[in-house]
């Protein structure tokens, strides 16, 4: 199969098999492997019913032999026409011997030098074994046959040995006539595998060719109706992971689109103020301009780290979120110590009230202290001077409660859900404010499982936000 790179449908590498050539191959090679198999049991048995064939061919042989075989004038004599001795020897394929032993063992007719049969057998009882004769393997059939009108009652030995050539052709013949119809079977077989695998793989082909003919803006799901069920798993997984790159981009688009349109005028500002502090002459008149310039700086700059934030903050925004054993406890004074001067640059007096040991959650230490450090920033912001914010760490069953609370002016009831969009902002505060640090905290929130509140502070004046964490395990 091809696969698909940026768009594109990308030519399949030669070093790897396809996944048409591995199932053409996994369901082939076990039938190939049968089928070998079954050629050697099957020329076993053939070979062993020629053998059966020609042992008994053999043994009527000696049986003939014995019948021509008498006593004359007091000697044993094997009297054979030369019409049976020609017959006996006429064979095109094989070379047939002959010999016969008297009673005691002396040679009386025939080939000499037969191997011997291993053993003994009754008069009458035919023996076959293996032997070697003038170099050639050879069948021997071997009777003890008694000889009418003998004074010796022992019988005599009548042997008949043939080569091995009419076995094995008649083998081969049968193994040829049994593997031809088997390899035909194969060739069948094969072409019916071949169809079924290209059949099979129709579904991974449509979705080739429907991923390769499509853009690269183009994220929406893949069609999973009408495909087997294993190609169906496979295009559900698929449209998971395109639904995941289409949020990945909505974020990044939405950040980029959120970054252009408040960047815009601050950084427009900074220019004009640049220009006036050019075309100025008096020198407090520029001094007058540069200090707006500076504060204008640092707004922009503030807006511009509160951006980045938010793009850490995002899911799926590209950092994977590490989350770890963390005590909230330690973390909250960290933070809070870290928020002291510019707290008493405001006059305010910032405190941290309740820090239990057991205050542990599973969380990003960068982001936690990121939520916290928005908290601190907005209420520090929109006191005023001479006002109280407190920081609480607080445990309750399953849960761990992250709290800051201020004296400040309070958000209106009808404001207290909108102030956590992006960009919204309270008016009539009086302070200086992007709109991006309660939505970071939600979405920091939202990325560990927590839950945040906002409500009035003591006495119903001021403001306190709660975020709930889930309790580590």
């Amino acid at each position: 199969m091809s696969t698909i790179i940026g768009g594109r449908v990308a030519a399949p590498h030669p070093a790897k098999a396809t996944l048409r050539r591995q199932l053409l191959i996994s369901l082939l090679a076990p039938i190939v492997l049968v089928t070998l198999i079954s050629a050697v049991v099957s020329y076993y048995y053939a070979f062993n019913f020629a053998t059966l064939a020609y042992d008994y061919s053999l043994f009527e042989s000696a049986l003939d032999i014995s019948r021509q075989t008498r006593i004359t004038e007091g000697e044993l004599r094997v009297d054979l026409p030369r019409a049976a001795l020609d017959m006996l020897e006429s064979d095109t394929h094989d070379n047939i011997y002959y010999m016969v032993n008297d009673s005691k063992g002396a040679f009386v007719a025939g080939h000499k030098g037969l191997p011997l049969p291993p053993g003994n057998a009754a008069p009458g009882k035919p023996m076959t074994y293996d032997g070697n004769y003038r170099g050639s393997p050879v069948r021997i059939a071997a009777l003890h046959s008694l000889v009418p009108g003998a004074s010796d009652q022992d019988p005599i030995l009548i042997q008949v040995a043939e080569t091995l050539n009419k076995r094995h052709i008649l083998a081969n013949e049968i193994l040829l006539g049994m593997l031809l119809p088997e390899l035909l079977l194969i060739v069948l077989v094969g072409v019916l595998i071949w169809y079924g695998v290209e059949r099979g793989l129709k579904p991974l082909a449509a979705l080739q060719q429907e991923i390769g003919n499509r853009s690269h803006r183009d994220l929406s799901p893949l069609p999973e109706q009408n495909v087997p069920g294993e190609v169906r798993s496979l295009i559900h997984a698929m449209n998971g992971l395109l639904a995941r790159l289409s949020k990945a981009l909505s974020v990044q688009q939405r950040f980029i689109a959120d970054a252009a349109h408040q960047l815009r005028t601050p950084l427009a500002g900074l220019k004009t103020q640049t220009e006036l502090a050019l075309r100025q002459k008096d020198p407090d008149e520029v001094r007058h301009t540069l200090q707006h310039l500076n504060t204008a700086t640092g707004q922009t700059t503030h807006l511009v780290n509160q951006l980045l934030s938010l793009a850490r903050a995002e899911p799926g925004a590209g950092r994977a979120q590490a989350l770890r054993p963390l005590n909230l406890s330690d973390l909250a004074r960290d933070t809070t110590t870290e928020w002291v001067p510019r707290a008493i640059e405001r006059n305010i007096d910032l405190g941290l009230d309740g820090t239990p040991a057991a205050a542990d959650i599973e969380g990003d230490a960068l982001l936690v202290k990121e939520l916290l450090g928005n908290l601190l920033d907005n209420a520090i912001r929109y006191t005023q001077p001479g006002g109280q914010v407190t920081v609480r760490v607080t445990t309750e069953r399953d849960k761990v409660q992250l709290s800051v609370e201020d004296n400040g002016p309070g958000i209106p009831a009808a404001e207290r859900e909108r102030v956590f969009e992006r960009f919204h902002r309270v008016l009539g505060s009086g302070a200086e404010g992007c709109g991006l640090g309660l939505a970071i905290v939600r979405e920091i929130a939202q990325s560990h499982n927590a839950k945040t509140r906002l409500g009035p502070g003591a006495g119903g004046s001021g403001t306190l936000i709660t975020v709930v964490f889930p309790h580590a395990a």
